[in-house]
């Protein structure tokens, strides 16, 4: 089990193939700037006509998955 004050890093691949690392302050950073994107109704627009109804409902839910509520539209 992690010790609280160590800083475990989230890794994922991109649809290219490239592996991405993220550390907390990284995760955090991430987590404020998609709660501020969904919390207007010009972020919401531009994430809705920039990647669709399913990249929109994604960016929600995960959000909820980090304790975030979002209004949907």
């Amino acid at each position: 089990m992690n010790d609280k004050n160590e800083e475990t890093e989230v890794s994922f691949t991109a649809d290219t193939g490239e592996l991405y690392s993220l550390d907390k302050k990284e995760r955090i950073l991430v987590r404020e700037v998609l709660k501020l994107s969904l919390t207007t109704l010009s972020g919401k627009k531009v994430l809705q006509e920039r990647f669709g109804r399913v990249g929109f409902r994604i960016a929600v839910s995960r959000l909820e998955h980090m304790g975030v509520t979002v209004e949907k539209p």
